[in-house]
């Protein structure tokens, strides 16, 4: 596996886990949304998440990164709170909330974060790798 090899599957993991932190935020943002985007009262935000898959980098087997394949809506129902003097609440007086779970995503943020920077510091151990190489080309 050449330095070259190891930096794009470094790159790959940083491209998946930003992938990964902005659907997160974007759960997060939108966990007390009771409309969807196009302003439809009593259809929530739906929490969303993404599915990752290997993908070959490199002419080796081993050289594996990763590619986000697709961002999928979540299959839990959403939570139905009952507050008549909501705007939003339908004739038996309940609200639709998103069925976003706050603190699983604040998990999910925190790992895919800590994997960043995992994939971060094996991008400039490559890069450091192939400038010392550099360097002892020229003694």
């Amino acid at each position: 596996m050449s330095v070259f090899d190891t930096i794009r599957i470094a790159a790959s993991g940083l491209t998946a886990q930003r992938l990964r932190m902005d659907v997160a935020a974007s759960n997060l943002a939108n966990a007390q949304s009771t409309q969807t985007q196009g302003g439809q009262v009593g259809q929530p935000y739906e929490e969303q998440a993404v599915v990752f898959q290997a993908r070959q980098m490199g002419p080796s087997f081993a050289d594996q990164g990763v590619s986000a394949v697709a961002i999928v809506q979540s299959t839990r129902a959403n939570t139905r709170v009952y507050d008549p003097n909501n705007p939003e609440a339908d004739q038996t007086g309940f609200v639709n909330y998103p069925n976003v779970d706050v603190a699983s995503q604040m998990a999910d943020m925190m790992g895919a974060a800590r994997s960043y920077q995992v994939n971060a510091t094996v991008a400039q151990a490559a890069k450091q790798q192939a400038l010392d190489a550099i360097d002892l080309g020229k003694a």
